[in-house]
C-alpha cells in the first residue's frame, strides 16, 4: 500500500503538470500535442545535466537538493528551447498545429534515442542521473513534487481568473480578432504561452525520470504526455477539473504499476490504466468544448 501511495504522488505530479502545461498553450489558442515531445527533451536535459555534474568530480550526495533544483531548471530551459520549434511552426510558418505537435513528438523521441546510444554518456541504452538510491524511499522528495505541481496550479488558476493578462490569455485562445482590434498583439502572447508550456513540460519530463525510471533515461517518457493530453480534454481545459481528474488517473495507473498481483499478469495491469484513458476519452469526447480558436492560425486581415 505504501508504494502505491508513493506511486500516486508520482504520478499525480508528472499528470498535472504536463496537462496543464498544454491546458496553458490551448488557451491562448494553439493546439499542442508536443507534450511528450517537451517533456522527453526536458527528462534529456535534466539527465545529462546531472551526468556532466557528476562527471564533474561534484559530491551530488551531499548536496543533493541544490543539484537536482539546478537541473531542474535546465530541463525547463530545454524544454522551452525547444518548444520554439513549435511556435516557427504553427506561429510564423503557420502549419498545421496537430501536425506540428506531431513533429515535435518523433523529433524529440529521435533525439533522445539517439543520445542514450552515444557510448561517450551512457551505457549504450541508458544515461544515469542517480544522485541518491534513497531519493524514491523518502516521502519528504515525492511530497516536494506534488507539491510544486499544486503550487503550479494554484498560481496558473488565479492567473486566470484574477489577473487581466489572464483574461486576455482567454482571449486569444476564444477571440483572437477582438483582442487584436484592442491593440493587443495576439501571436506575441502565443508564442510566450507556448514557451512556458515547454518549461513546465520539461519540468514535468524531470520528475519522471526521478520517479519512474530510478534516474534513468532511456529516450522515452513511455507515452505519459499523450495521458497528459487526455486529462487536460477530460478536464475540459480548467485547472481545478485537470487536478481533479490527474488524481484519478494517477490512481488507476498507481495500482496498475505498483499491485503485486504475480508476474503473468504484470503486462495486463500495466496496460490496464492506458486502456481505461482510452474508454473515458471515448466518453468524454461526447462533452468536449475546446476554446474556440483552438488550432486556427491567426490571420490579422480577417478582422
Amino acid at each position: 500500500m505504501e508504494t502505491i501511495f508513493k506511486l500516486f504522488l508520482a504520478f499525480f505530479a508528472i499528470f498535472t503538470l504536463a496537462a496543464i502545461a498544454g491546458m496553458f498553450t490551448e488557451r491562448s489558442g494553439v493546439v499542442n500535442l508536443g507534450i511528450e515531445g517537451f517533456m522527453t527533451i526536458g527528462a534529456l536535459f535534466y539527465t545529462l545535466s546531472i551526468y556532466f555534474i557528476k562527471d564533474a568530480g561534484v559530491d551530488v550526495v551531499s548536496i543533493k537538493v541544490t543539484i537536482i533544483t539546478i537541473a531542474f531548471i535546465i530541463a525547463m530551459f530545454g524544454g522551452a528551447l525547444f518548444s520554439l520549434l513549435h511556435s516557427f511552426m504553427s506561429l510564423k510558418l503557420k502549419t498545421d498545429q496537430v501536425i506540428s505537435g506531431t513533429v515535435i513528438n518523433l523529433l524529440a523521441q529521435g533525439i533522445g534515442l539517439f543520445v542514450v546510444n552515444i557510448k561517450a554518456v551512457s551505457n549504450g541504452s541508458t544515461i544515469n542521473a542517480q544522485i541518491s538510491p534513497e531519493v524514491m524511499n523518502g516521502f519528504s522528495f515525492l511530497s516536494a513534487y506534488m507539491l510544486i505541481a499544486f503550487c503550479f496550479s494554484l498560481f496558473i488558476g488565479l492567473y486566470f481568473t484574477f489577473t487581466k493578462t489572464g483574461t486576455r490569455h482567454i482571449s486569444a485562445g476564444e477571440n483572437p480578432n477582438a483582442l487584436d482590434a484592442a491593440g493587443i498583439k495576439v501571436n506575441r502572447y502565443r508564442f510566450i504561452c507556448i514557451t512556458i508550456s515547454g518549461a513546465i513540460a520539461g519540468l514535468a519530463g524531470a520528475i519522471f525520470v526521478i520517479t519512474q525510471t530510478l534516474q534513468n533515461f532511456d529516450g522515452s517518457v513511455q507515452g505519459l504526455g499523450f495521458i497528459s493530453l487526455a486529462i487536460m480534454i477530460i478536464g475540459q481545459w480548467r485547472v481545478s477539473l485537470i487536478v481533479f481528474f490527474s488524481a484519478i488517473f494517477s490512481i488507476m495507473f498507481a495500482i496498475g504499476t505498483g499491485l503485486d498481483i504475480g508476474s503473468q499478469f504484470r503486462p495486463l495491469t500495466k496496460a490496464m490504466p492506458f486502456m481505461m484513458s482510452i474508454f473515458v476519452m471515448i466518453i468524454a469526447s461526447k462533452w468536449s468544448s475546446p476554446p474556440q480558436a483552438s488550432g486556427i492560425a491567426f490571420d490579422k486581415t480577417l478582422r
